[in-house]
């Protein structure tokens, strides 16, 4: 079977019951999806940014095997967001994570237009951007938060909070921590580490931010990318 590791930062919220790792098997190909940072469709809160991934995952033979990869983000004055899917590469390579699609989410058209690379096309549908702004993260009932303190990351201040857990697996228990660094100022986190014995470790980092408005190209489709049109989900 084909396997390729295919890693996206799509809206997820801080705190979810939801597993930070999931699989899904198409056309005979593996993809591990990984939950990334929310960014939410907030107005005047512009800002251009790298997310560095990385994930070290136990060998079931022992050893590490680590991964990474980044994606770049952007959100305008009006609230649009744009993010991207990359594939992972090894943690020691040189190589470019190649690009496997990039997302537009616009809430005041309230679509999301998703582009694939290799076909080069693009794809709209409704999305509801005050269900995102509204939704509660809620709590998955056996877990235990405490605050982590105040810090600097990005020349922004941000509060940290750790929520530790467990799974169940079989006759296994088996303790998963979440780190979040949330910046006011963004309505964002600009760090999340998620660590359980089973997964890994996966840390999340906003790296080259720039606060301000983002160029025009951000929010654009790139020449040479067919729209398919409006669809529903």
């Amino acid at each position: 079977m084909r396997a390729s590791i295919l890693l996206g930062l799509s809206f997820c919220f801080v705190f979810t019951t939801a597993p930070a790792i999931s699989q899904e098997v198409s056309d005979g190909t593996i993809r591990t999806h990984i939950e990334g940072i929310e960014i939410p469709p907030v107005p005047n809160a512009p800002f251009t940014a790298k997310v560095v991934v990385t994930w070290n995952q136990p060998l079931v033979g022992g050893g590490i095997a680590s991964r990474k990869y980044y994606t770049r983000v952007a959100r305008d004055s009006q609230g649009r967001v744009r993010r991207e899917t990359r594939i992972f590469v090894s943690a020691n390579s040189d190589e470019e994570p190649p690009l496997r699609s990039f997302t537009i989410f616009d809430p005041v058209s309230s679509t999301r237009t998703t582009c694939t690379k290799a076909s080069m096309t693009c794809a709209t549908s409704p999305f509801d951007p005050h269900a995102l702004l509204t939704e509660n993260t809620g709590d998955n009932g056996n877990g235990k938060r405490e605050s982590l303190g105040q810090q600097t990351i990005q020349g922004l201040p941000v509060t940290g909070t750790r929520e530790t857990g467990s799974n169940a697996s079989g006759s296994r228990l088996t303790l998963r921590r979440t780190d979040v660094w949330y910046s006011s100022d963004l309505h964002m986190a600009l760090s999340v580490i998620r660590s359980d014995p089973q997964s890994g470790e996966v840390t999340l980092n906003v790296t080259n931010l720039v606060q301000g408005e983002p160029a025009s190209m951000w929010m654009e489709i790139p020449s040479g990318y067919r729209v398919m049109g409006a669809s529903t989900p």
